[in-house]
C-alpha cells in the first residue's frame, strides 16, 4: 500500500465537489454536513459521519448539501491483499453508514491528519499502521439503505445542529423536532441508517464533549454541565460517573490537559 494526497476540506452550501477520477482509491469521510456524490447513474446522499471507498478509475461528482460539508479525504494505491475484504475486488464505491461515528474513528483521523507531513522512516511506517487500522475499522460499519429518502436527507442538518448545541438538544424529542420527525420515527431512521441507537450516539457525543470540556478548558464542573444540557449536576455527575466509571471531578484531577 503507498498513500498518496491527504487532506480535509469544507464546503458551503450546495457548492461543487470535483469533477474526478483517480487512477488509485479515494477514501471520503464526511466529518460534518452532508455531500451528494454521483458515480454513473449512482446517486450517494452522506451525511455526517458517513464514508465511502471509490476504487481507481470510477468517475464521480457532487455538491455539498444545504448546510455545507466537510470532508476528510485519503488518496492511497492498493492491491486487493491490502484491502480488507469488505473493499477487495468492489468495482463500484462502497458505502459505510456512520462508520465516523465511533471515538476510534475519529481519534485515528485525527492522528492520520496530524502525521500527514510524515513521508519517511518511522514517521511513514506509523501513518500506514494507523491507515490499515482506519480501514478495518470502517470495515465493520453496517451497510444500511434508505439514505435518499426526504426525512433521512433531513437528518444531516439536525444531527450537526445537535453536535454543535449540545445544551439545546437536551433530548431526542428536540433534535427530532429540527428533522421534521417524530421521535419514534427518529428513533428507528437513525438505528437503521447508522447501526446504534440514537440515545446511545447522543451520550456518547455529550460524553466525548465532557471530557474536552474537563481536560482542555478552565470551565467550573456547573458551567460544563449546563453547556452539556444536564439540569442540574446531580445528573451531570450520575451520567459521568456511569459512563466512565469516575466522578468528572476526578477525571480532572488525573487527567493532563489536552492539546
Amino acid at each position: 500500500m503507498r498513500l498518496l494526497i491527504h487532506g480535509i476540506g469544507a464546503y458551503g452550501p450546495g457548492q461543487g465537489i470535483g469533477p474526478a477520477c483517480w487512477p488509485h482509491h479515494d477514501l471520503i469521510v464526511v466529518t460534518g454536513g452532508g455531500i451528494t456524490l454521483r458515480c454513473g447513474r449512482r446517486r450517494l446522499d452522506l451525511l455526517a459521519h458517513d464514508a465511502v471507498l471509490i476504487p481507481p478509475g470510477v468517475a464521480f461528482a457532487g455538491t455539498s448539501g444545504e448546510v455545507g460539508g466537510e470532508i476528510w479525504v485519503q488518496h492511497f494505491s492498493a492491491t486487493a491483499d491490502d484491502l480488507p475484504g469488505a473493499f477487495s475486488g468492489r468495482n463500484g464505491p462502497v458505502v459505510m453508514r456512520a462508520a465516523a461515528g465511533s471515538e476510534m474513528v475519529g481519534a485515528l483521523l485525527r492522528r492520520l491528519h496530524q502525521l500527514r507531513g510524515r513521508k519517511t522512516g518511522e514517521g511513514l511506517r506509523l501513518r500506514h499502521t494507523l491507515f490499515r487500522s482506519l480501514l478495518l475499522e470502517l470495515a465493520q460499519a453496517p451497510r444500511g439503505r434508505g439514505a435518499g429518502r426526504p426525512e433521512a436527507l433531513r437528518m444531516g442538518p439536525a444531527l450537526q445542529w445537535a453536535e454543535t448545541n449540545l445544551g439545546a438538544a437536551r433530548s431526542l424529542r428536540a433534535i427530532a423536532r429540527r428533522a421534521n420527525l417524530s421521535e419514534s420515527h427518529f428513533r428507528a431512521l437513525f438505528r437503521r441508517l447508522r447501526g446504534q441507537p440514537a440515545g446511545a450516539w447522543l451520550r456518547e457525543r455529550r460524553m466525548a464533549e465532557a471530557r474536552r470540556l474537563l481536560a482542555g478548558t478552565g470551565l467550573t464542573l456547573k458551567e460544563i454541565a449546563a453547556q452539556l444540557g444536564y439540569s442540574d449536576m446531580v445528573s451531570f455527575n450520575r451520567a459521568f460517573g456511569q459512563h466512565h466509571g469516575t466522578p468528572p471531578g476526578r477525571f480532572r484531577r488525573t487527567r493532563a490537559r489536552v492539546v
